[in-house]
């Protein structure tokens, strides 16, 4: 697979190769985390005793919760990612600033709240 080459889209500068290489390594990361959490939640575990005990028993190890935020932040970055290059390519150049703002306050806020959630589990225990 070659790097693509840098064309203007409809008079937007692209996003460029950091962000293509952010796409892409994120997408590789969650590929494996979410399949590892499929497999634990669904396969190696029998769904129906896939329950809040179980999840409680899950979050009890430092391992899961590591994944778990890895998980998170790799999904809000690919995601974030993903739609910055959207906006560059079909929002109007004079909103392209506000939009790409907007988008870093919202994943920003989603982080926060997956992390808060976590910390909140691990100051628990």
């Amino acid at each position: 697979m070659s790097v693509p080459r840098a064309v203007a889209v409809r008079g937007n500068r692209p996003p460029g190769l950091l962000t293509w290489l952010l796409i892409r390594v994120t997408g590789l990361l969650l590929a494996v985390l979410v399949l590892g959490h499929f497999a634990v939640t669904h396969i190696v575990t029998d769904v129906a005793e896939t329950g809040s005990t179980f999840v409680a028993e899950r979050w009890g190890s430092a391992l899961i919760l590591g994944w778990d935020w890895l998980m998170l932040g790799a999904a809000v970055l690919h995601g974030a990612a993903g739609l910055r290059v959207i906006v560059v390519e079909y929002a109007p150049r004079t909103a392209v600033r506000v939009l790409t703002i907007a988008l870093v306050a919202l994943s920003a806020a989603m982080a926060v709240l997956g992390s808060v959630t976590i910390l909140r589990v691990i100051l628990a225990a």
